[in-house]
């Protein structure tokens, strides 16, 4: 099946011809011509502290996007995990939720630029268990419950309008990636077009008695 789509990085070396202003601006104006065009979605992404001004608040911008919009989805493949706040991403995504009646999907991505870990302060090495603990995070806190994270209370409202929970898929292109969703019952969306973690992951869910288990696979190559 063929899906028409947007995807934006916004990325503007210093001394380009067009001001970033008017970047952003024609990615507002060019997501209305979709949304009324019938595009099934468009996709932003996320980086940090690069020199071409690459997005580094997907968020934002997908809200954004779904305040310019009627009906196009957002996709956000991928957000940085292991760089963001999980406590308040929940939130941000549960603001999302509701004014946006559910168009925003997130692809929880564990990273891979060093330069990015060092300047949030974050060990790499460890970004797999980020990317989990963030996920559940997420799922605990879309209840609106209250419950215990680090040794402290959190407490995430409003509540989403998605339910059970606003969409999120698990990212990654290892064994390990696809184990992961499969342990926290979330759809895979691997990075590349690889049918061996499709086979790991399927079998995982079924070994976890994981139901609907889902995962979108990329027609092409994620990386050139």
């Amino acid at each position: 099946m063929a899906f028409a789509a947007l995807r934006f990085d916004l990325r503007n070396l210093p001394g380009g011809p067009t001001p970033t202003a008017d970047l952003y601006k024609s990615c507002l104006e060019q997501c209305a011509w979709a949304d009324e065009a019938g595009f099934d979605y468009v996709v932003l992404s996320e980086h940090h502290g690069a020199e071409d001004g690459f997005i580094p608040a997907p968020l934002t911008l997908a809200a954004a996007i779904v305040g310019r919009t009627k009906r196009l989805p957002v996709v956000v493949a991928a957000l940085l995990a292991p760089l963001n706040d999980p406590v308040r991403t929940a939130e941000q995504l549960a603001v999302l939720d509701l004014a946006g009646r559910g168009r925003v999907t997130v692809v929880l991505g564990a990273g891979y630029r060093p330069e990015e870990f060092e300047m949030y302060g974050v060990e790499r090495a460890g970004r797999g268990k980020l990317v989990e603990e963030f996920a559940q995070v997420l799922l605990k806190g879309w209840s609106g419950e209250p419950f215990e994270w680090r040794g402290r209370e959190v407490r995430v409202t409003p509540v989403p309008r998605t339910k059970p929970h606003p969409n999120v898929l698990i990212g990654g292109s290892s064994p390990a990636a696809a184990r992961r969703a499969a342990r926290l019952g979330l759809g895979f969306f691997p990075s590349v077009r690889d049918e061996t973690l499709v086979d790991i992951y399927t079998r995982e869910c079924e070994e976890l008695g994981v139901s609907g288990a889902w995962v979108m696979l990329p027609s092409g190559p994620g990386f050139v």
